[in-house]
């Protein structure tokens, strides 16, 4: 469900399985030149995200394509920053967690029974890395959590008929290469699905947003369309008042 903050003049995706959960708040922010949600983004421009989240404070990742998940045990300062991570994962109410992507995907997870949340960035070195099967048994080792109990949500990403990888028989494991829809061409929507369901997680409990980030230059920055480019943020949150 696309949402306009008609007072900030911000579009942002929600997610319906986690709009069902009045204690979890989120949004994937589209592509806006006003307002900089990049690694340099400025300060106001992140209170006015938190102020659509409806939390204080947010925790931010240098993110590095790698498989490192990060726990946040404590209250943060407002835009705390931490280095070369690519996920995050708390219980803690009130604090925002932040991932910047254009191309890449930012899955959001939640366990509705033992009121746990991560946001997780994820380009196709993640996925071969497969960063998802370690967020769920982070979250297990964690929280005790059950893949079954989880809800993810996969936002805008590269599409299927522009992901093209010329290399792919070099980078990808071969469970990959029945993806391919056409020559070099690859559904990561259908990857991520593949490696989240095999972990347990139920396919009803899955959303993705299949809006292709390539595809349409209005709303979203894309680095495969423009080479150096900007970012769109996805940020969720417990709210300091959820039980």
């Amino acid at each position: 469900m696309v949402k306009h903050n008609s007072k900030l003049m911000i579009s942002y995706l929600e997610f319906d399985l986690l709009s069902a959960f009045p204690e979890v708040k989120h949004a994937s922010f589209f592509k806006n030149e006003r307002f900089d949600l990049s690694e340099r983004g400025k300060k106001e421009h992140y209170q006015k995200a938190l102020e659509i989240i409806g939390t204080p404070k947010a925790v931010r990742i240098k993110q590095c394509h790698g498989d490192d998940l990060l726990e946040i045990k404590k209250k943060s300062p407002f835009l705390d920053f931490y280095k070369n991570f690519d996920g995050m994962i708390t219980r803690e109410k009130g604090v925002s967690l932040v991932v910047r992507h254009a191309d890449c995907q930012a899955a959001l997870f939640y366990d509705p029974q033992k009121k746990a949340i991560a946001n997780v960035h994820c380009g196709w070195r993640g996925s071969v890395k497969n960063i998802y099967r370690k967020t769920i048994q982070m979250m297990h080792c964690l929280y005790q959590s059950d893949p079954k109990d989880l809800r993810v949500c996969i936002s805008p990403s590269l599409g299927p008929e522009k992901a093209e990888y010329l290399h792919y028989r070099e980078a990808f494991p071969k469970e990959f290469w029945p993806y391919q829809l056409e020559k070099n061409h690859f559904d990561f929507w259908a990857i991520s699905s593949m490696q989240l369901k095999r972990e347990g997680v139920l396919e009803k409990n899955i959303e993705l947003a299949r809006l292709c980030t390539y595809s349409h230059p209005e709303n979203f920055f894309s680095y495969r369309r423009e080479g150096r480019s900007g970012s769109q943020a996805t940020i969720i949150a417990l709210t300091p008042f959820s039980s």
